[in-house]
């Protein structure tokens, strides 16, 4: 990972881990096998456990094949927004992961992993869809190998 260049603005990793258990969704970028960039927007969670990033997906579709390519990507992360039209600028903060993803389609660790995602956005049980369903999803496992964030406050 570069280093930042504005560390006045660079939180902490545990403020950046905090922020990936609470932010709603990320940008995952990641790199075709042709070379072509592809960013794409997803729900993930925090699995504390393991220190990973688990996102579920379709069983085919370009980002299986970016990935299948090149493991290796970029997790995007902003929240806490703020325009501020006076100053020509916005509050925010930011998390940006990066490591390699694996694609996990063992059943099992699926059906967990599935109600670990599932969990964040809801306080539904979703043991029973995740298994009635483990056959219509992969999971994605997201190993961080660097992770940085950074806030403009300017109130």
């Amino acid at each position: 990972m570069y280093s930042m260049r504005r560390t006045d603005r660079q939180i902490s990793r545990e403020e950046a881990m905090e922020l990936l258990k609470r932010a709603e969704y990320g940008v995952l970028s990641t790199v075709g096998p042709d070379g072509e960039a592809y960013g794409v927007p997803l729900t993930f969670a925090l699995d504390e456990e393991s220190g990973t990033l688990l996102f579920h997906c379709a069983t085919a579709g370009r980002k299986l094949d970016c990935l299948r390519a090149h493991p290796r990507a970029q997790f995007v992360v902003v929240a806490d927004t703020k325009v501020l039209p006076d100053v020509f600028s916005i509050e925010y903060t930011s998390a940006m992961v990066e490591g390699t993803v694996e694609i996990l389609d063992d059943p099992d660790v699926k059906k967990k992993s599935a109600v670990k995602i599932a969990a964040k956005y809801s306080d539904k049980d979703a043991s029973a869809y995740a298994a009635s369903a483990v056959d219509k999803y992969l999971i994605l496992r997201m190993t961080v190998a660097a992770v940085s964030g950074k806030r403009l406050c300017r109130s």
